[in-house]
Formats: C-alpha cells, structure tokens, sequence
C-alpha cells in the first residue's frame, strides 16, 4: 500500500493506491487509487527497475486523481528500488524516494 508520494505522506482518507510486481513475468499490475493499471516490469541487478507499457482504465473518480496521476508519473521515472524489511521505496538515480509502500497483511 502507498504510504508516501513524492515525500509527502499519503492520507488515510485516500483510496489504496498498490501495486504488485511479478518479477518472473515481468509485469506490474494495482490499483492507483481509482483505475486498475497494468504493465511491463523488468527488474535488473543492482536493485535497478524499469516500467513501461503502462496502461490503466479510465474511470473519473471525484477524490484522489492527483495522486494517481503522480503515482503514475513515478512508475515511468522511477530507475531502481530499494527494500527495508516491509517497505518498498522507488527511486530515480540517488534522490530522495519518489514513492514508498508498506507490505500489508
């Protein structure tokens, strides 16, 4: 689940932003909060990431088109990710996250 978005936390009051990736099929897939996405994702040595071939539904929801629109523009400049025991942070070179998600249960 997103908790932080472009260092800014993410509020409790907004809908579950997630995303899953499956390393062996090279896919991402989740909810931005609003529309369903899926799309290509290639993990490489060096904690180093790329997604691409992003495409989601385009419902119109009245909360929280913000925060997907950046959460999609992170998934496309996003390069490489770190893990900190439940916490998945995407990075774009050596600066500050851009998003970091918390395993939930």
């Amino acid at each position: 689940m997103l908790v932080e978005l472009n260092g800014q936390p993410v509020g409790a009051t907004q809908r579950q932003v997630y995303m899953e990736v499956n390393a062996e099929a090279g896919r991402v897939g989740g909810s931005g909060g609003c529309n369903t996405f899926g799309g290509s994702a290639i993990l490489q040595t060096g904690d180093r990431v790329r997604f691409s071939d992003v495409v989601s539904t385009k419902m119109a929801c009245m909360q929280g088109m913000e925060v997907e629109q950046a959460f999609f523009d992170v998934l496309s400049r996003a390069d490489n990710y770190s893990l900190n025991g439940n916490s998945l942070s995407l990075n774009k070179a050596r600066m500050a996250p851009l998003a970091r998600f918390e395993a939930k249960d």
